[in-house]
């Protein structure tokens, strides 16, 4: 017999309940007789495995069917603990999911997205955990909501102390690899990347290293899970495209053309004082002569690539990328890829350069990135049908056939740390930290 269009769902119904009571549910029963009857559910005779609705009772359905409606909601979130998903039902609430389960799935994925450079990719190794940063975790691992630490003024302090820690240590070593310093992105960008904890996560534009990174540390397949999301990790991924309008380069070059009065009337009087200055140089070429000198003053193309030029020196692009103007951004991305006149100095290293690093940031304290987005979505457009981002959850057990293919895409661990002083880069960035955090005890 086929089964009927509501025996999937059926089953999935089960099979979330059995989930939840291998996972504790069964000790909070108190109905012996509730008991006594989901002893009693079998599965159909005929081998398919689905659950034999026949040895249902009216309690059982109840049952199964409050958890879930359970799983239909997003995770609850609490500024003291730290949510995760209980189930890919639960997940959809955030993306758009498919799950890699055998081999030839998982190579048609490496196929259509290794060459790709147009995405940004983040691995994780375990499927269930939300988009927290480093920093939610800490926040509320510390419970620091409770003290209450101000979150912004902690992030000031911490750009603060990573500047002048050890005699400036963490600024000369930005500075040689030619990021910038007095960039509060920059900054971040390599904290986070030894590991401190902060407001960013790391993507990149290279789906191999994401497939790294979800391996990286990942458990082995569990056969006795409670949960079938344990036994997954994940890669998520969002057109750029898509979310270009969120990055702060684009923030930032409209902020620039939005004020073009105001930057060509500095420009001109740059242009002014370079008239006054020329001397000379007026006699030998003509590009200094008045005519074309006036004509530059008035090139809005000019005074934009003008403007945008003055960003790596300190100027503007430092005044956008301070914590304070980011903190009432909820969330957004940087990059250095595309114009090289609007550069935050975030490949600041070599590994980051190597993993095309690209990074989100999140100014909530305590809510993971999927819900704060998924929010403002909801706010702008409530009846809005969305999700974060796509995601694919690749069983674990295929993790010993992604190591063996990595090393052929060319993402080894000498190819992904190419720096020889983690350790003590590591142990910079964490006394950095400590000395913050002692700060706001």
């Amino acid at each position: 017999m086929e089964p009927t269009d509501a025996e999937p769902l059926l089953d999935l119904k089960m099979k979330l309940l059995w989930e939840w009571g291998q996972s504790g549910g069964w000790s909070t029963l108190r109905n012996v007789q509730l008991v006594r009857e989901l002893t009693q559910v079998r599965a159909m005779p005929d081998g398919s495995g689905r659950v034999d609705p026949s040895t249902l009772t009216s309690r059982v359905r109840a049952l199964a069917n409050a958890e879930y409606g359970s799983q239909l909601l997003p995770p609850l979130l609490h500024p003291e603990h730290l949510s995760m998903y209980q189930s890919f039902v639960q997940k959809d609430n955030y993306f758009d999911q498919k799950r890699i389960d055998t081999v030839p799935e998982l190579e048609a994925l490496i196929t259509e997205h290794a060459s790709r450079t147009d995405h940004l990719y983040r691995g994780i190794n375990e499927a269930k955990f939300m988009l927290y940063s480093s920093l939610q975790r800490n926040w509320i691992v510390n419970r620091r909501e409770t003290k209450p630490t101000d979150h912004q003024a902690f992030l000031e302090r911490l750009m603060d102390n990573a500047r002048v820690y050890c005699g400036g240590l963490l600024t000369k070593y930005i500075e040689a690899n030619g990021g910038d310093s007095g960039n509060d992105v920059s900054v971040l960008s390599i904290l986070q990347h030894y590991s401190c904890p902060t407001p960013i996560l790391d993507w990149t534009y290279s789906f191999p290293v994401a497939l790294y990174f979800a391996a990286l540390g990942a458990t082995e397949v569990q056969p006795q899970s409670a949960r079938e999301i344990d036994n997954y990790v994940s890669v998520y991924y969002i057109q750029e495209e898509g979310f270009a309008q969120a990055g702060l380069r684009e923030m930032v070059s409209m902020s620039i053309e939005g004020n073009l009065p105001l930057i060509k009337q500095v420009f001109q009087a740059n242009v002014e004082a370079l008239k006054q200055r020329r001397g000379i140089m007026a006699s030998f070429s003509p590009t200094f002569s008045d005519e074309n000198m006036d004509k530059f003053a008035n090139d809005d193309a000019a005074a934009l690539r003008w403007a945008r030029a003055s960003f790596p020196g300190g100027g503007l692009t430092n005044y956008f990328c301070r914590i304070e103007h980011l903190k009432p951004i909820p969330n957004t991305y940087f990059s250095d890829r595309g114009d090289d006149f609007v550069r935050m100095g975030l490949e600041n290293n070599a590994n980051v350069i190597n993993q095309q690093g690209v990074f989100t940031w999140n100014s909530s304290p305590t809510e993971p990135m999927e819900y704060i987005v998924h929010q403002q979505v909801l706010k702008d457009n409530p009846d809005a049908n969305h999700c974060y981002s796509y995601c694919f959850n690749i069983h674990k057990s295929l993790l010993p056939h992604l190591r063996q293919r990595l090393p052929e895409l060319g993402i080894t661990d000498a190819f992904i740390f190419p720096e020889q002083d983690q350790a003590q880069l590591r142990e910079v960035v964490w006394a950095i930290f400590d000395m913050t955090a002692a700060e706001f005890a």
